[in-house]
């Protein structure tokens, strides 16, 4: 698979839990029944402190209606699971909003096209048109937010919706047999990371957004990076992680540090809690925190946990 990650596709599968919602009334999307046996998906673990066991699913923060139902090892952890842990949870609407307000959006009266240079102000108002968005009402997004936003339609465009996320097909799933949904990181502390970046930095990383979606290739790359979560390709993971690094570019170089590295331990140290304090918990988080040298498989193996991947 060497040579299909985009990494702006990269940037915004790493943290897209930010945008995904809750579904209506809690459910779970229907899948139509085929008759065959749902394939693997992502990638599953099976984490043991000897005395407690948590199963450890990877996720991607998109979805279509044809990713479900998951294949039967996950859908019985979590049919068993009494607590399921996410990044975030996809019905905390209001931690979100307010997340949005206080790091994505400028202060009254200050529009984004008062903070970019005309040419990729022009770029960006080509690119709210061609999605249909109201320019006027977007003005007041950061230049990071409008790069999200502005993917998350691109993610729409190919059939891929943060409302049918897997985070919350699974939030959905928990709730509907009685589970706790619990959150290992939180909105305030996703989005602080994106407005940590100063001014040039954030109009950089929109400019790299709309010339990834310039890109005609962008769907391609798209639909193989979904496609191995689809086929539970680990190694298809590990191989977008490696051009990663091989990439100097600060897209690439923000993410793997500030969106994958740095976030990778908080999120270990929140499942081995979570394991000493349940048994059959489910851990679900997204896939690139599942994979690499520091990932949080290697990270809870360092505290003396076995750790076992299942695929």
């Amino acid at each position: 698979m060497k040579g299909f990650a985009g990494r702006l596709i990269i940037v915004t599968l790493a943290l897209l839990s930010c945008f995904y919602l809750p579904q209506a009334h809690g459910a779970a999307p229907a899948a139509a029944a085929t008759g065959q046996e749902p394939p693997n998906r992502g990638a599953l673990y099976r984490v043991s402190d000897g005395r407690h066991t948590l199963h450890l699913f990877g996720t991607i923060h998109v979805g279509a209606s044809d990713f479900y139902p998951l294949e039967r090892r996950i859908a019985q952890a979590l049919g068993e699971a009494p607590v399921l842990a996410l990044e975030l949870d996809p019905q905390n609407a209001g931690a979100l909003q307010a997340a949005v307000q206080k790091y994505g959006i400028y202060p009254s009266g200050q529009r984004f096209e008062d903070h970019l240079d005309p040419a990729l102000a022009q770029r960006t108002m080509a690119a709210l048109k061609r999605y249909q968005l109201p320019a006027q009402q977007m003005q007041g997004l950061r230049p990071w937010m409008l790069a999200m936003v502005l993917t998350v339609q691109e993610y729409a465009s190919s059939g891929y919706h943060p409302e049918l996320a897997v985070d919350s097909y699974l939030a959905g799933a928990a709730r509907a047999h009685g589970a706790t949904v619990v959150e290992l990181e939180s909105a305030e502390r996703q989005m602080s990371i994106f407005a940590r970046l100063d001014a040039a930095h954030q109009a950089q990383f929109l400019g790299d957004t709309l010339d990834e979606m310039d890109d005609a290739d962008t769907t391609r790359k798209l639909a193989e990076l979904v496609g191995a979560w689809r086929h539970a390709d680990s190694q298809g993971f590990e191989n977008a992680l490696q051009e990663m690094e091989q990439d100097r570019s600060f897209a690439s170089a923000f993410t793997r540090q500030a969106l994958l590295d740095e976030r990778n331990p908080d999120l270990a140290d929140g499942i081995a809690a979570l394991l000493t304090r349940h048994d059959k918990a489910v851990a679900a988080i997204g896939i690139l925190h599942l994979v690499g040298p520091r990932s949080v498989p290697a990270l809870l193996k360092e505290k003396g946990l076995k750790v076992e991947q299942i695929y």
